[in-house]
């Protein structure tokens, strides 16, 4: 049976190579932890280098913790590292099924429950709370612009502005179809998400 130890947060060492880009989420797991504790130890080899649990542990920084739990495994360094790669990827394969998500976010607000404790935004919070109707595609022109002898095309899906990974997903795939650009694809997908989130007429 794994041990979960405390340990003091100035003892732990980060993977200095790690692929994970996670500054980003930070507050939201340390507002996390301020609401609910520290629920979810971090893991680490017997030297205390970090195989997962790396945003926990900058979060564990910005609340001046001083001592975090920790599970402490025995794993070689090729095992670290792979396991820490897998850890984050299968965390992104899940889905939502959003109008039940938005149900129990309603249940949880109407019992009081911080929502913001989350980890959504604002923005992701209305939407989910208060669907809106469709995208009407009619009313947002982007026309065809040349750009590299490339056109960028309209995305032709409506898409809830809850499935914000399906969006990227979509609109990546379309300008792949299309030959577009990343750079030129970026304006047009900056342009829908501007209009979807209501901040342009």
């Amino acid at each position: 049976m794994l041990e979960i130890i405390e340990i003091e947060l100035g003892r732990l060492k980060p993977w200095q190579d790690n692929p994970r880009l996670n500054d980003q989420a930070v507050d939201a797991v340390a507002q996390s932890i301020r609401s609910f504790g520290f629920k979810v130890p971090i893991l680490c080899n017997k030297d205390l280098t970090i195989i997962a649990g790396h945003t926990r542990w900058k979060a564990a920084q910005k609340l001046g913790m001083t001592l975090v739990p920790v599970i402490v495994v025995e794993m070689s360094d090729s095992q670290r590292r792979a396991f820490s790669i897998a850890d984050n990827k299968t965390a992104e394969i899940a889905d939502w099924d959003f109008p039940r998500l938005g149900d129990l976010l309603e249940e949880l607000r109407s019992e009081d429950v911080d929502l913001g404790s989350l980890g959504y935004s604002d923005n992701e919070l209305k939407a989910l709370l208060t669907p809106e109707e469709d995208f009407d595609w009619d009313a947002f022109d982007l026309g065809r612009q040349s750009c590299h002898d490339a056109n960028l095309v309209l995305l032709p899906v409506k898409i809830d502005i809850g499935m914000r990974d399906a969006a990227k997903s979509a609109i990546g795939r379309l300008a792949k179809e299309h030959g577009v650009g990343e750079r030129d694809f970026s304006i047009v997908a900056g342009k829908v998400f501007v209009r979807l989130l209501g901040l342009a007429q």
